[in-house]
């Protein structure tokens, strides 16, 4: 048997960009109407927040234990496609699927299925360019890394794009048709990722599993900073939890348009891709992390302020922009400084841990977020600017602690 032929540093960025894209297009097709739909189902707004949170409790459950197997096992790419694959049969089943109960457990499942591609596809990302570690990763050779220096954004950025190109998909398909097929176009967007994933499973050649050393679980037995980095990123990252869950239902309650709302979600995205494609110019290792987490703090507390006063639509779309600081600034501070401080072989595990804490937290929000949206109204978006605050706060420390390192 002939050994597979090494992937050029350009096959490695084209399967990897494709990787985000392709399983960032479900998101970004999901995320503006699944609420929505589930409305037009005939649930109301606390059972679309028992719908829509309790899956993220077994996402906590599950993400660490995924993770975990992805540090002994290596196949993170395996792992991504057998995901893609059950989110394309959970988006079929809901074509069918009626009441609370067999929707309660089709969306939990498909949640499942959904939580650890994102941040598996990070992991697999800094497994193959280990940024961290010096530049002698830097140079293409036989091993098939890429010989380009590092830039996160560049790479991330697709996954972005893609979210934006689903939002407006999304909106146009559902223009020209129903709200009822928006299951049918989730099915078809899964199995595309499916079928991208496959294609891109040669990465696993790349990002085999660390040896687990002595000196390498020494080197894992702080987790103090580790520790603060995943809670400020919990608490800035779950506070856009109501604009996501409920914003669409809050907008089309107002009158707006499946156009609009799309609209609105690509404005927020499309300022996310232009920072992912220019982020790189400033940040490309973890030395500015912590002051990236702090600007998107920052803005996070900003966006929620503003939002709580009901905006009209220039200044909610200025709002929306605002989701290219108070998430994608909070994000890539977060996978760097994750990348930094977890030793090699625990990688997966930070990532899982760090996606299960937010999944966690951003349940607990879910489930109240129906009560308070429709209890406050707007002024939910109080409580979201008082999350980001208390992870602002933490991000504030995190970066007077690597000031003084």
């Amino acid at each position: 048997m002939t050994a597979a032929a090494p992937l050029s540093g350009r096959d490695v960025e084209v399967r990897l960009s494709l990787l985000y894209a392709s399983v960032f297009f479900v998101f970004g097709v999901q995320a503006p109407f699944i609420a929505v739909w589930l409305g037009s189902r005939g649930l109301d707004l606390g059972q679309i927040g028992v719908v829509l949170s309790a899956p993220r409790l077994l996402q906590f459950i599950a993400l660490p234990v995924m993770a975990r197997w992805a540090d002994k096992r290596g196949g993170i790419v395996r792992m991504v496609a057998a995901s893609a694959v059950l989110m394309a049969s959970f988006f079929a089943f809901l074509i069918f699927a009626s009441g609370l109960g067999a929707t309660l457990v089709a969306v939990g499942l498909l949640f499942c299925a959904q939580s650890a591609t994102m941040p598996l596809i990070d992991v697999l990302t800094f497994a193959i360019f280990r940024p961290s570690e010096g530049p002698s990763d830097a140079a293409l050779g036989a091993n098939g890394r890429p010989g380009r220096a590092f830039d996160y954004g560049r790479l991330r950025k697709w996954g972005s794009a893609a979210f934006i190109a689903g939002n407006l998909a999304a909106g146009a398909f559902l223009t020209a048709t129903s709200l009822t097929a928006i299951t049918l176009a989730l099915t078809a967007a899964a199995t595309i990722a499916a079928a991208v994933a496959f294609y891109a499973l040669p990465l696993d050649r790349l990002a085999h599993p660390a040896a687990t050393t002595r000196a390498a679980q020494a080197s894992g037995s702080r987790f103090g900073p580790l520790l603060l980095v995943i809670g400020a990123a919990t608490l800035i990252q779950s506070s856009h939890v109501l604009v996501l869950t409920f914003g669409s239902v809050h907008w089309a309650q107002a009158g707006r348009s499946h156009a609009f709302i799309g609209g609105a979600w690509a404005i927020g995205v499309g300022a996310e891709t232009l920072f992912f494609a220019l982020v790189g110019r400033w940040v490309a290792g973890p030395e500015r992390a912590a002051a990236l987490m702090t600007l998107g703090g920052a803005v996070a507390l900003a966006r929620w302020l503003v939002m709580a006063f009901d905006p009209p639509a220039v200044v909610l779309a200025l709002a929306q922009a605002g989701h290219g600081f108070s998430f994608a600034a909070t994000h890539v501070g977060t996978v760097f400084l994750i990348g930094k401080g977890a030793p090699a072989h625990m990688r997966s595990r930070a990532q899982g841990w760090m996606t299960a804490s937010i999944a966690g937290l951003s349940a607990i929000v879910t489930a109240l977020g129906g009560r308070l949206y429709g209890g406050l109204g707007e002024s939910a978006y109080f409580v979201m600017a008082a999350l980001a605050g208390a992870g602002l706060g933490l991000a504030l420390w995190i970066d007077a602690r690597e000031a003084r390192r």
